[in-house]
């Protein structure tokens, strides 16, 4: 039991656990998360997407499996980090009483002991009074590195999960020139959204303005799959695509126009009895010999002969109708003009507290800090007294010690 508990406390284990928690982390970025099974066939074909969904790779984050390899390595740092904390307080005070203890193996003059403690105090070593010497010391918060290091990573990892497992993540659709409004007031505007670019290749982008509610903070950005928007607390993905019907409906009692968006079966009436029922709209057709229409449905790009299918329905007649943009039908006093589709955008929008992101970079800020104490702040001691001195530490301090002895060295030749 002793030597296993000794195994899950080490760093071998902890080293196991962190690889085994970055390579999942890897695989979730490089794989798209809580996407549509549909996307997943495309991407990575049929008996792929469907191991990938069995495996959970779909949403790595809230595997079984990733929870269970967090809270080990949380136990593991923890066991190295906080419960080694003592010993390395008893480490540092016990390097200071080995110091004191220390004797030199060189009498020194008042002179060269005058000479070696300035020198040591205009390298900022901190001297305690002992006895009939001193005892220079610097850089002791070295000690700490190690137990410092272990902490940020703990912390990383702690936040970092935070980050990835409990954001507020929804899917919205947005038309161009249309707004949403995020809980917290912030005004999202989608300027314009295209699938293919000026030459024709695929190219899904959207230009949005983010806005916030105190209108004081804008920012405006084309984004695509790979490019979110980061606003505030929130973060933009180009998710997904659409296109939509429009439809110009004008009252000639009145002249009053309205032009709407069609991305649902819906009934379009005044009266609700006489009017349009929008059933769908197709990315184009094709013309039999027989005049028919045979219409498609399904395409990868652009609408590029789009044609709605509708019923018309007056007097408690209802025809089924074919209309292309630019065609018209009256029904009593309205006019139904169809007009040319028009692509929109689905966002995801990712919403992360921003005191998770302050922690997260709180801990990194951490790491090198601890980083830094552990490679280049290393514990020094110097006892000096009237029998000479002694250089203590942790790490060889060669160098310091030849140092030491060049300036006594000096001293002897002036006197």
């Amino acid at each position: 039991m002793k030597k296993f508990f000794r195994f899950f406390r080490s760093m071998k284990f902890g080293m196991i656990l962190l690889s085994a928690v970055m390579l999942l982390s890897l695989a979730g970025s490089l794989i798209p998360q809580q996407d549509s099974a549909m996307r997943y066939v495309r991407l990575y074909g049929s008996q792929a997407a469907q191991l990938m969904m069995a495996l959970g790779a779909t949403d790595i984050f809230h595997t079984w499996y990733f929870y269970v390899l967090e809270i080990l390595l949380c136990l593991n740092l923890t066991l190295c980090s906080i419960l080694r904390f003592p010993q390395t307080r008893k480490a540092s005070g016990e390097w200071l009483a080995r110091a004191r203890a220390a004797q030199g193996e060189q009498t020194l003059e008042a002179r060269q002991r005058e000479k070696l403690e300035g020198y040591l105090a205009a390298r900022r070593f901190r001297a305690e009074e002992d006895g009939d010497g001193k005892v220079f010391h610097k850089n002791a918060a070295g000690f700490y590195g190690s137990f410092l290091t272990h902490l940020s990573i703990l912390l990383v990892l702690l936040f970092g999960s935070l980050v990835l497992m409990t954001p507020d993540i929804r899917d919205q659709t947005v038309m161009p020139g249309g707004t949403l409004t995020l809980e917290d007031g912030t005004t999202v505007t989608c300027e314009s959204f295209h699938i293919q670019d000026e030459t024709g290749k695929l190219d899904y982008a959207s230009v949005l303005l983010a806005r916030s509610a105190d209108g004081q903070r804008e920012k405006r950005q084309e984004i695509r799959v790979n490019e979110p928007m980061r606003f505030g607390e929130f973060k933009i993905y180009q998710q997904t695509y659409g296109t939509a019907g429009r439809v110009k409906i004008t009252n000639h009692a009145n002249g009053a126009e309205e032009i709407m968006f069609l991305t649902d079966p819906c009934f379009l009436s005044i009266d609700g009895r006489n009017g349009v029922y929008f059933q769908a709209l197709y990315p184009g057709f094709i013309r039999e010999e027989d005049g028919n229409y045979t219409l498609v449905t399904s395409t990868a790009s652009s609408y590029e002969d789009p044609v709605y299918s509708i019923q018309s329905i007056s007097g408690g007649m209802s025809t089924s109708v074919l209309a292309f943009p630019g065609e018209a039908l009256r029904i009593g006093d309205i006019s139904f003009t169809f007009l040319s589709p028009a692509e929109y955008p689905g966002l995801r929008v990712k919403h992360v507290s921003s005191w998770l992101f302050g922690g997260l970079y709180f801990s990194f800020a951490l790491m090198v800090a601890a980083l830094y104490l552990c490679f280049f702040a290393v514990p020094v001691y110097v006892r000096v007294g009237q029998e000479g001195f002694a250089v203590l530490s942790p790490k060889n301090q060669q160098g310091l010690m030849l140092e030491l002895d060049v300036l006594l060295n000096e001293k002897e030749k002036e006197a």
